[in-house]
Formats: structure tokens, C-alpha cells, sequence
């Protein structure tokens, strides 16, 4: 009797648990009404914009959450290594050049003749004496990676061949342009670790978005110094860096380059932008050059280099900053275009002067131009009521016409 009575209240206490246990559960089911399907996960109702979006978008069509990968906007900085130089002028003197990529002519020449197959001593001295020297390199060094289909103009260089960069005195290069991945984002990463290892800042791209979008920083002579560097040109949108993909900064939107550059504005004495922009072989900025320019430069920046078009282009002056909009081909290909080097004077109480150094290639050697005037006039007349004086000052309007 006892062992019955034991297993009735076994029983009833069995009885109450699994009656506790089906209202409750009950009472946590999701609602819905007769004769409704309860919502789906979260996942399944809003899907992300890469499953709604082709894999390669129209760039110009972008929206801006496409445009900008989520991530945090905070930025990191990038030193730039000390160039060891030891002169004792006040002034900080930024020495900036245009597109550069070395044609198989261009690499037997150096390993025949070194360096001065490329630049003679003249230009050389210029590049490697200015405080910081920074080009636009418009290829990866690697030799791994496929070519990008379907894309006209595909480039790499060996990574062996950093050493003319050494040589030439470069201490920043961007990777921001459209051919950065040409051959993969392995070739991508080789190209980091190349620049990495010898030395050579780099800007507008990285192994995620923080290191993309951060600018170099160097103080000179007193004088600190942020750089910027992102492209509005990419053949697709899959090349920008985001959290966890290496890649570049781009300025579609400019919304993200914009904040960072006026953080970076409360911290430095000068904030630089070079930007790869423009319509190739055409000598006129396009609208949108100009309304980016104005910017940048109302959130901060001090000066903006602009380079992709391969030809030069005109000047001008927003709120007293200056605006070179293409420096043109450097030492692009076996191109023997009139290019420039510009000379970014600072002075010790932080005014800017800038300066043009006209040069061009003969026989594939960059050599200075000795009779620069029809050039000078031809950039002025480009302009934006900015006149080339004739000694390559830049003369901004006079404030008060």
C-alpha cells in the first residue's frame, strides 16, 4: 500500500511538472492571428545589401550604403620612416608626382644602368632632397594573381624592383587607383608587404578599412603633417577595403573622408589630400572634381593633389587652398608626356607656396624642361584665375577682384 500510495504521488508530482512545463511554453510562443504565418528570423526579412546587389555594380549608381563598407570611422595613423635628412632650414619642403608605373623597357634600362636610366641627376637630387616625396604607384609589385577579366590595361611590376622607388627617394606612395588589384588581392597584399619591407609609407589602401582610410603622419621641421590618399576611380566595387577585407579607400561618398579629415585637421598642423580622380586624357576637371575639392576643403584639408587623367590639368584656388587637379604621367609606361613635380613649401609660420618643376622623358630619362614658358601659359590658361609665374610659383587670385 505504501509503495502504491509512493507511486500516486510520484505520479501526481509528474502530472503538475508537465502541465507547468506546456504553459509555459505557450505563453512564449511568438503571437500571430488565425490563420497567419508567424514572422520569420530577422536574417530571413532583411537580407544584406550584397544579396540584393549585383556583384559588380555601376559605381556611378551606388548608393551610399554600398559605397561605404560599415565600419568604424575612427582612423588609425600611419608614420612615415625618417628620410634622415639633415638639412637645417626651417622650411618643409613636399615634393609630390603623378602617376607611375614601369614598363618592361623601363626595368631593362635599370638593370642595365641603374637608376639614372630613368631620372637623371638633376631630378634625382630634387626628389631625394625634398623632406617627403610621395607618387601615385599604379600597379602591385607581385607575381602571383591572375589578370582581371575583362579589363583593358592590367599591370604588375616584380617586387624586386622597390628598389627604384628606394632610389629615387620615395618615401609615400597611394595605392588608391584603378589598378591596385589588377592582378588579385594577393597581388594586392604582396604589394603592402613589398612597400612594408622597404621602408615606403603607404596610403588609400590596406588590409581593412582602418588601415585604407588612415592617413601617413610626419612632423617636419617643427611641423606636423597628416596625408590622405583615396580613388574615385574602381572597376568594381568589390575592391574597397571593409573590416575584414583588404583592399582600398574610396571617395564615392565622400562622407567618411570628410570626417576623417577634419579629426585629423584638430590634430596636425597641415592635412593633405592626393585623390585619383578625372576622366582620362582630359585636360579639364570634371564637375565633380571640383565639388569634392571644396570638400575636403571645407573640412580641413590644406592642399589637394589630384592624378589619374595622365594628362595635366589646371589649378585653383578655394578659401586660399590650392587644388592641383592631375599631375599628369611621371614615369608612366615608356610615356614621354610634359609632367611636373610639385614642391609643397612650407614655410616656418605655416603659409604654403607652391611650386612647379616642368619636366618630361627623352629617351626614356626624366630630364627637366629648360624653356617652360609655353607650358606655364598652357596651365594657366587651364586654370581657375590662377596664373603660373615664371618661375613656376603658383599665384592665386587677388581677394579683393
Amino acid at each position: 500500500m505504501k509503495t502504491f500510495a509512493k507511486g500516486i504521488g510520484i505520479g501526481l508530482a509528474l502530472g503538475i511538472v508537465l502541465v507547468l512545463a506546456w504553459f509555459l511554453w505557450n505563453t512564449n510562443l511568438p503571437k500571430s492571428t488565425p490563420g497567419q504565418t508567424p514572422p520569420p528570423p530577422k536574417e530571413a526579412q532583411e537580407p544584406s545589401d550584397e544579396q540584393n546587389s549585383p556583384k559588380t555594380p555601376p559605381l556611378e549608381e551606388l548608393s551610399s550604403e554600398e559605397k561605404e563598407p560599415t565600419t568604424n570611422p575612427d582612423t588609425e595613423q600611419t608614420p612615415i620612416p625618417d628620410n634622415e635628412q639633415t638639412s637645417d632650414s626651417s622650411e618643409a619642403v613636399l615634393a609630390f608626382a603623378g602617376d607611375v608605373m614601369f614598363s618592361e623597357q623601363s626595368v631593362a634600362a635599370y638593370d642595365k644602368n641603374g637608376v639614372l636610366a630613368l631620372a637623371d641627376a638633376d631630378m634625382l637630387s630634387l626628389m631625394q632632397e625634398a623632406d617627403l616625396f610621395m607618387i601615385n604607384e599604379e600597379f602591385p609589385f607581385s607575381l602571383r594573381g591572375e589578370a582581371m577579366e575583362d579589363k583593358q590595361y592590367t599591370f604588375r611590376t616584380d617586387p624586386k624592383y622597390v628598389s627604384i622607388f628606394q632610389e629615387l627617394g620615395v618615401d609615400l606612395v597611394t595605392v588608391a587607383n584603378n589598378h591596385a588589384l589588377d592582378f588579385g588581392r594577393d597581388a594586392f597584399c604582396d604589394t603592402l608587404d613589398t612597400l612594408k619591407d622597404a621602408d615606403i609609407t603607404c596610403v588609400g589602401g590596406g588590409y581593412n578599412f582602418t588601415e585604407a582610410s588612415a592617413p601617413a603622419v610626419s612632423t617636419i621641421h617643427g611641423q606636423s603633417f597628416a596625408i590622405f590618399a583615396a580613388t574615385r576611380v574602381s572597376p568594381s566595387y568589390d575592391w574597397y577595403a571593409t573590416d575584414s577585407q583588404p583592399g582600398l579607400f574610396q571617395t564615392y561618398d565622400p562622407a567618411r573622408l570628410n570626417a576623417a579629415i577634419a579629426e585629423a585637421d584638430a590634430l596636425y598642423d597641415h592635412v593633405i589630400v592626393f585623390v585619383h580622380w578625372g576622366i582620362e586624357r582630359n585636360e579639364t576637371p570634371e564637375d565633380y572634381q571640383r565639388s569634392l575639392a571644396r570638400g575636403y576643403i571645407d573640412a580641413g584639408a590644406d592642399l589637394i593633389v589630384g592624378c589619374h587623367p595622365h594628362v595635366l590639368q589646371g589649378f585653383e584656388y578655394y578659401k586660399g587652398v590650392p587644388i592641383l587637379y592631375s599631375l599628369g604621367n611621371y614615369l608612366f609606361g615608356n610615356r614621354s608626356d610634359n609632367t611636373l613635380l610639385l614642391l609643397a613649401v612650407f614655410s616656418e609660420d605655416g603659409s604654403l607656396a607652391v611650386r612647379l618643376h616642368p619636366c618630361r622623358r627623352e629617351n626614356g630619362v626624366l630630364t627637366s624642361i629648360q624653356d617652360p614658358g609655353s607650358l606655364y601659359q598652357h596651365l594657366t590658361d587651364l586654370s581657375f584665375d590662377v596664373q603660373v609665374s615664371p618661375e613656376g610659383l603658383l599665384i592665386p587670385p587677388d581677394p579683393s577682384e
